[in-house]
């Protein structure tokens, strides 16, 4: 009776035909998971830096409605911005330019920074902004730009 399939003979020039690719798949492999984990860890910074000039956007905004005067407001919102991202990432930005200066009006304060990516290994940068719009109290007294 003749078993089917390959001899023990040449399963073992198989075997030995097969030596080595094990390793040979692994250096091909590693780089493109290398470069899967670099686009994870960028991914989650750009995230986390979204979620802090978000934070930044809101607390700037606060910070310009309690204030009396619309130059007041831009000063405090540009120093509490600033502060927030300080570290965070390059040239943060604060604006005010959409707000609505009057009883009942509303502050909208825009934070944009750069955020350096440099850390990968390449020179990336991302543009990121974030907005937040916050309401003048309707029964406030509030001053216009010359200080009235």
């Amino acid at each position: 009776m003749r078993l089917t399939g390959p001899s023990p003979r040449t399963a073992r020039r198989a075997g030995r035909r097969d030596r080595g690719s094990m390793s040979a798949e692994a250096v091909l492999l590693a780089p493109v998971f290398l470069l899967f984990l670099m686009f994870l860890a960028a991914a989650g910074r750009v995230v986390e830096a979204q979620g802090e000039v978000n934070g930044a956007a809101r607390d700037a905004a606060r910070a310009a409605s309690v204030q009396r005067s619309e130059s007041d407001a831009e000063d405090a919102a540009t120093e509490v911005g600033t502060t927030v991202l300080e570290g965070q990432c390059d040239g943060p930005r604060v604006s005010l330019a959409g707000s609505e200066w009057e009883q009942g009006g509303q502050v909208e304060a825009e934070v944009t920074c750069t955020l350096d990516l440099g850390f990968l290994g390449f020179g990336a940068a991302v543009d990121m902004s974030g907005t937040s719009v916050v309401p003048l109290e309707v029964y406030r007294r509030v001053e216009d730009a010359g200080g009235s």
